[in-house]
């Protein structure tokens, strides 16, 4: 008889740090913290520390490990991917990644019967990172990729959100992430009875995508696999005025 995996997950993309460890269908425990700015270096490796020695195991007896791809904070997801494929290297485990929003999404999901759930994360100023989500058969199907949105005040709910052309009445609709709050100013006028909650990734919720992964052998590439940021850490070029950067040496 095969044993059961024994997997870790680490969620870092927004301000939220945390990670969890399953062995087959059971969670066997989840640490997480969340601070004002991200101290996920300083944090990260003596959560997954504590959750391995809380239940006596050691790195070594991992059957693989998890982590969220993004989109999300450069910062979060670097220092996640980082040590997320760090340890898969050491140990020679396989390494699984998730959508940020998909792990998002999973948390409205297990906690209520919704007809869409549209996940969002803060990408400063107006935006959003943001994908939706229409539950079927205890699974999560994308509805609208997961995508960079400006919540533009002159675009209709249904624009904005295309998983929304079909309903009249948004009230089976929650939107989830911890720009919810800031999705809720913005365009609850546009979408009335919607429910917003403020919440952040868990990678509790990796489990049943992490369990399907590694069953299917979904692995990622260890030396190639990058975050998926969405957008430039810096964005644009730099700014020049006074046309500094264009004039030619003498």
């Amino acid at each position: 008889m095969t044993a059961a995996p024994l997997i870790l997950a680490v969620e870092t993309s927004t301000l939220s740090c945390s990670v969890a460890l399953f062995r087959g269908d059971e969670l066997l425990c989840e640490r997480q913290e969340k601070e004002t700015s991200h101290v996920h270096g300083k944090q990260l490796l003596p959560l997954i520390d504590d959750a391995l020695k809380s239940n006596g195991i050691a790195s070594k007896e991992l059957h693989g490990i998890a982590v969220s791809s993004g989109p999300g904070s450069y910062t979060g997801l670097r220092i996640g991917v980082s040590t997320a494929k760090g340890i898969a290297h050491a140990h020679g485990i396989p390494l699984m990644a998730f959508d940020s929003l998909q792990v998002q999404a999973i948390a409205a999901a297990d906690n209520h019967d919704w007809e869409a759930i549209i996940a969002v994360m803060d990408a400063r100023r107006d935006e959003v990172y943001t994908a939706s989500f229409i539950p079927q058969k205890n699974q999560l199907m994308f509805a609208d990729p997961t995508r960079a949105l400006i919540l533009a005040p002159d675009l209709s709910a249904k624009i904005l959100f295309p998983v929304l052309q079909k309903y009249t009445s948004f009230t089976g609709v929650c939107v989830i992430g911890d720009a919810a709050e800031k999705t809720e100013r913005l365009v609850s006028e546009r979408m009335p009875n919607a429910t917003y909650v403020l919440d952040f990734p868990h990678a509790k919720h990796m489990h049943r995508l992490a369990l399907q992964a590694f069953e299917e052998k979904a692995f990622e590439d260890i030396a190639y696999f990058v975050p998926r940021y969405l957008k430039e850490f810096q964005a644009g070029k730099p700014r020049d005025p006074l046309g500094l950067r264009t004039q030619s040496t003498p």
